[in-house]
């Protein structure tokens, strides 16, 4: 046991400093998010409400695009273990020429949802507030999915300091232009929760263009774009080859993501208040969750470029490092959400039966914590190996029909329990994720033998 602790330390010493930069640029780019809530949430409730029904609207458009151009990572990060050059050129550019039309259709889609929103029974304040906020922040889309076409192709490189900066820059230009188109001052008028979409939409696109300044001017990624060879768009061995793996990425990232943006939408006949409580957990909980999820990104670059060197030594001592501490974050998160989750909530609100609700749901997030760290590692891990599929399958049956099919039943109807509200969704996320865990984790072991054996 004692001779794998070196190995175990220094792989650890490489995730982390991977994983690091990746999580505080997840936790500035979630802070949007946050900072979008808060600053909206002191207008009112309808503004709260309008945010969080606009975000998880908002949310499954903008992660189909990130889920396709996320391949780019492991891609790149194969070519670089096998130190092929031109491919890494191919991928970069090709990511970027898909880019464009992922992010034009994301803006067509949000631009066209207003009979989403007749059908779910809002008050007109927050039905206009919602629609507002999906107009403005749909002129950013283009604007991200070019950034992050950029942003993989250096991850892939094993360079994740450049997403740490360009985010901790969005968040902070993001704040004073909140403030601006929220609240208002001189000739702007206060937009309340839409004026979050015209900040956000600016903020998009000013990350794109530092991002793409970044890679003109840094020496060791500038050589990527001299390939004259890889300019023009190549079907056959580039957008095809990102598609493949792309797309059951993205569905898989979509039926998560989407999970909770359809227990938003099922909620919202429960009123604004609950709809402000499950915004409240949700928000925290997705901050929470960046964790594990830049070890589990951390993990796609480590095993990826293990898969390119073709070295089992490395790739296992990456997955069970890797796995090992997604069981410590795991835990330690979920001791932060049973003990501090009355400090959390008030944070967010004022409103006594909004804290009230919304600390009782973080409980239930205090029982999922240790499996979600476990799932997003396995299938971090299993992206580094080029294996989406299965993963796309097992997310579409553990968070749509185990997560959403039983939560609905058991929040709406008396078949297995008493129906318990918005708690009956959060039981159902618990389950979900469980079984998410325990197949992903059973399915890596199965592709690490297969390449392996």
């Amino acid at each position: 046991m004692l001779r794998y602790i070196p190995a175990f330390r220094a792989e650890s010493s490489v995730l982390i400093k991977l994983a690091l930069p990746i999580l505080f640029a997840q936790l500035a780019l979630t802070g949007l998010g946050v900072v979008d809530t808060v600053m909206s949430g002191r207008v009112g409730t309808n503004d709260l409400a309008a945010i969080g029904l606009g975000t998880n609207i908002m949310l499954p458009v903008f992660i189909f695009a990130t889920g396709i151009l996320l391949a780019i990572t492991p891609m790149v990060s194969k070519a670089n273990g096998k130190q092929d050059v031109s491919s890494v050129s191919l991928f970069l550019y090709q990511g970027v020429w898909l880019s464009i039309p992922l992010g034009f259709m994301a803006l067509a889609l949000l631009m066209n949802l207003e009979w989403l929103l007749k059908i779910l029974g809002l008050n007109p304040e927050v039905y206009q507030l919602t629609r507002e906020y999906l107009f403005y922040i749909a002129f950013g889309m283009p604007g991200v999915a070019l950034y992050q076409a950029l942003r993989f192709f250096w991850e892939g490189l094993g360079r994740t300091l450049p997403t740490m900066w360009i985010s901790f820059f969005a968040l902070l230009i993001n704040i004073p232009l909140n403030a601006l188109f929220i609240y208002g001052y001189g000739p702007v008028e206060a937009m309340g929760a839409a004026g979050c979409g015209v900040a956000s939409a600016i903020v998009m696109w000013v990350m794109f263009f530092v991002g793409l300044l970044y890679v003109f001017k840094n020496n060791v990624l500038s050589q990527y774009l001299k390939d004259s060879t890889c300019v023009n768009i190549n079907w056959n061995t580039g957008i095809k080859p990102i598609l493949a793996l792309g797309l059951p990425n993205s569905f898989a990232l979509l039926f998560e993501v989407g999970m909770f943006s359809f227990i938003t939408l099922f909620i919202a006949s429960l009123g604004a208040t609950i709809i402000a409580a499950h915004q409240i957990a949700i928000n925290f909980t997705s901050l929470a969750f960046m964790v594990p999820l830049s070890l589990g990104m951390a993990l796609t670059v480590r095993v990826g470029l293990g898969f390119g060197e073709n070295s089992r030594e490395k790739v296992i001592n990456t997955i069970y490092t890797g796995l090992v501490w997604a069981l410590f974050i795991g835990l330690f998160l979920a001791l932060v959400n049973l003990f501090l989750r009355n400090d959390i909530v008030s944070l967010y609100s004022f409103d006594s039966n909004v804290i009230s609700i919304a600390t009782g749901l973080l409980l239930y997030a205090a029982m999922y914590q240790v499996f979600d760290a476990v799932q997003v590692s396995a299938a971090g891990a299993l992206r580094g190996f080029h294996d989406t599929k299965v993963t796309m399958w097992v997310t579409l049956i553990s968070y749509w029909g185990i997560g959403l099919g039983l939560g609905y039943i058991f929040t709406f109807t008396d078949l297995f329990v008493p129906a318990m509200g918005v708690e009956g969704f959060w039981l159902g996320i618990v389950l979900g994720l469980t079984l998410a865990a325990i197949l992903l984790s059973f399915r890596l072991r199965q592709v690490f033998y297969v390449h392996f054996n």
